[in-house]
């Protein structure tokens, strides 16, 4: 499974030197109300930072035995995000197997995780991918994945 919490960091750091000077020495804390809807309002400077605007995507991670909450901006407004969820053998080689499908297809990879559902017998594949740059269309990738034996079953749902 993948854990956001461990990149964090990374991810941080990276936005972080394209920032403004005067935004990378800012206070890294700062307190934050939740609305009756349950919305939380990121603070203005973080978004200044982040380059979080109207219509962005961002991850949102939850870390139960910390009690924490991660948010990272992960795709630009107008990207064709799609939710994918595959059902495949758990046999060595078969992720291995549908990556290169959906490598070979031009997906884009933004978050993904996997499970052995039913060790040695199947296995899920959650993907969240990018669309806006690929020829083939949810069908057409659904289609080879099916075809060339790389997954039991295929969904996208539009994010």
């Amino acid at each position: 499974m993948f854990y956001a919490w461990n990149f964090w960091p990374i991810l941080a750091a990276k936005h972080l030197k394209r920032a403004s000077p005067k935004c990378r020495t800012m206070s890294s804390s700062e307190v934050a109300k939740i609305d009756g809807r349950g919305r939380l309002l990121i603070p203005q400077a973080f978004r200044e930072v982040l380059n979080i605007k109207e219509g962005s995507n961002v991850l949102v991670f939850v870390n139960t035995e910390k009690k924490s909450l991660i948010v990272l901006p992960f795709a630009a407004a107008g990207d064709e995000l799609y939710s994918l969820n595959i059902g495949l053998s758990d046999a060595p080689g078969s992720l291995m197997h549908v990556l290169e499908v959906l490598a070979k297809a031009g997906v884009d990879l933004v978050q993904s995780e996997s499970l052995a559902a039913d060790r040695g017998r199947m296995a899920t594949y959650k993907a969240i991918v990018d669309l806006s740059k690929c020829k083939a269309t949810p069908a057409q990738i659904r289609a080879l994945l099916l075809k060339e034996k790389a997954a039991t079953h295929a969904s996208f749902e539009r994010l």
